[in-house]
């Protein structure tokens, strides 16, 4: 028998590889919380959006990129080849999102039943050794219609212009796919609260309002510890820096070399041994004395909604409601 496991990167693949035998692995690679994740009439419009954000994003190459997202489907589309395959994602927000634009892929494109097959874990496989993770392979469970159905419709309210339908999820039951309640608060999250900050944004500022003299790269480590789920990377949390540091109204100064580029090793070294400090804007902001949204643009993606200062919506975290723009 000849499984084929797709999970959420390359070395987390790697690991399977070595630890599983008779498998082979697909990695898949997208930072879906972060940038446009719209609705479109097709998976090719939608990867060569994310294509075009990621490289904006200096994540790498755009022919690099492209040949990455069709070489995944083209993955996907030769699984008819192997016996069974094996979604194998965590329980963080990254892998959840994966998770469902893999298996509305599958709700397309359906097969034999008890060959496609469901491992979840609330810990993160490289943190695991081998004999662990052949244990969790055993745990391996035939996807359900029910699963099938939820995953498509949280992909789809996902990529709505409009983040209610998400937000609406918390309403249904979705037990079915367990980890997916904490990825659906998480990520509505990471839209603007009352004082125009995320919900990662919020602790990173507070960790420099207590004056600890942290770096960028403990300053990364001291905000992950606050993640009950950690999901972001360093490349995500170097990005959301830049933006708290570059721009009109800056929350944050000293934040050496930014943005953030790995091309020049003596400037990326600069950057993540920089101490960044609150501004004065950043510590009004932090302290609750006014609203990010006052003083700055806002134009960027959350899923399908593109926010901008006219079309803000904002997550409550004390009443944990929508807040629809004014």
């Amino acid at each position: 028998m000849v499984d084929l496991i797709v999970t959420n990167g390359d070395s987390v693949g790697e690991l399977l590889r070595r630890s599983l035998q008779g498998t082979e692995v697909l990695p898949w690679r997208d930072v879906l919380h972060e940038g446009p994740v719209p609705l479109t009439e097709t998976r090719e419009e939608l990867s060569a959006v994310r294509v075009s954000f990621l490289v904006e994003a200096g994540a790498a190459d755009p022919k690099v990129l492209e040949n990455d997202f069709e070489a995944r489907y083209r993955g996907l589309s030769i699984s008819t080849n192997f016996d069974r395959v094996i979604l194998w994602f965590v329980h963080n927000l990254y892998d959840q999102l994966q998770l469902l634009q893999v298996l509305d892929w599958f709700a397309d494109h359906p097969r034999e039943p008890e060959t496609l097959l469901l491992v979840q874990a609330d810990d993160y496989i490289a943190h695991q050794e081998a004999d662990a993770i052949v244990e969790q392979a055993a745990l391996a469970r035939p996807i359900t219609d029910a699963q099938l159905d939820l995953a498509v419709r949280a992909w789809a309210a996902f990529r709505q212009p409009a983040p209610e339908a998400w937000a609406h999820l918390l309403r249904e039951d979705l037990s079915a796919l367990p980890f997916l309640r904490g990825a659906v608060v998480r990520m509505l999250e990471e839209l603007p609260g009352p004082d125009g900050l995320t919900r990662t944004e919020r602790p990173t500022l507070a960790c420099l309002q207590a004056g600890s003299g942290l770096t960028a790269v403990a300053l990364f480590g001291a905000v992950q510890k606050m993640e009950d789920a950690q999901f972001m990377g360093d490349w995500s949390f170097w990005r959301l820096l830049d933006g708290l540091a570059l721009g009109p109204a800056p929350l944050i100064a000293g934040l050496d070399g930014a943005p953030f580029q790995v091309e020049d090793k003596a400037r990326m070294e600069a950057y993540v041994r920089s101490q960044p400090a609150l501004t004065t804007l950043g510590n009004q902001v932090v302290t609750g004395q006014t609203d990010l949204a006052e003083h700055r643009p806002i134009d960027r993606w959350w899923g399908g909604a593109h926010l901008t200062n006219a079309q803000l919506w904002r997550w409550d975290p004390e009443t944990e409601h929508l807040i629809a723009p004014v």
